[in-house]
């Protein structure tokens, strides 16, 4: 199957986030061989919230956002904060849960990875516990609605996350590689924007790896996930620390 035949989702019809999409609509295969598209409504994968217009936060309270999972670090905290954050619009919980992915983390210092596939395994390897509580706080507080989650720019650590999602929920990796590849159709000229700003601010050249969505990277992610962890619902389950209660319930949501 060519990657023009793949369904990917699009970005919700807002005024200043350009790449807020929903984890809904991918073709999944269960456990039995039921096959089925995963719900609309429960994730939203999405960038840094901070440009949101006030028409943006009521677009998606109405659309059901009841959960804002910031995973950026402390320091991009500072400099970008978030508007849900604080209890900034009422009836939206805000959890944070930091993840280091090597770059927006750390403000781009120190030694830049050679590649993206580094940093995603590294984020499996060396944060797993992250990504357990990421799914508990999505079932006790997001369950009654929409959980959005985002990092920065909405590729990497948001990638990682939407991986372990969609492949819990059964999608296959195909679909999976074209979730992950859409960032760079509705947000290329912007990341390309960011590589430029990012090396003028640290006085070199980066990598243009490190500003791309390319395909390359999260099939090589998945390869690892699959060869090393035995795929989404081990890794989640022996690795991350993840109960069989809460797989099967989030498995549920997904699949509704």
């Amino acid at each position: 199957m060519s990657q023009t035949q793949l369904y990917t989702s699009e970005p919700l019809p807002l005024r200043r986030l350009r790449n807020v999409r929903d984890l809904g609509g991918y073709p999944y295969v269960d456990e039995a061989g039921h096959t089925g598209r995963t719900a609309c409504g429960v994730f939203l994968r999405s960038g840094a919230l901070g440009r949101a217009s006030r028409s943006d936060i009521a677009a998606l309270w109405a659309y059901g956002l009841a959960l804002v999972i910031d995973v950026r670090s402390n320091f991009e905290l500072r400099i970008w904060p978030d508007p849900f954050a604080d209890g900034g619009v009422p009836g939206v919980v805000y959890e944070h849960i930091p993840m280091m992915d090597q770059l927006n983390s750390n403000g781009f210092q120190g030694l830049l990875p050679e590649n993206m596939f580094n940093v995603y395994r590294d984020l499996l390897d060396g944060d797993p516990d992250d990504f357990r509580v990421l799914l508990e706080a999505a079932d006790q507080y997001g369950a009654g609605g929409c959980t959005l989650f985002h990092c920065r720019a909405g590729k990497d650590r948001t990638g990682v996350i939407a991986m372990l999602l969609l492949g819990l929920a059964g999608v296959d990796d195909e679909h999976i590689v074209a979730d992950y590849a859409a960032t760079q159709q509705y947000m290329g000229r912007g990341l390309r924007a960011q590589r430029i700003a990012v090396s003028v601010l640290i006085r070199k050249k980066v990598p243009r790896c490190l500003f791309e969505a390319d395909p390359h990277e999260m099939e090589r992610t998945l390869d690892y996930l699959h060869r090393t962890y035995g795929g989404a619902y081990r890794y989640l389950r022996d690795v991350a620390g993840c109960s069989e209660e809460l797989l099967r319930r989030t498995q549920s949501r997904l699949r509704q």
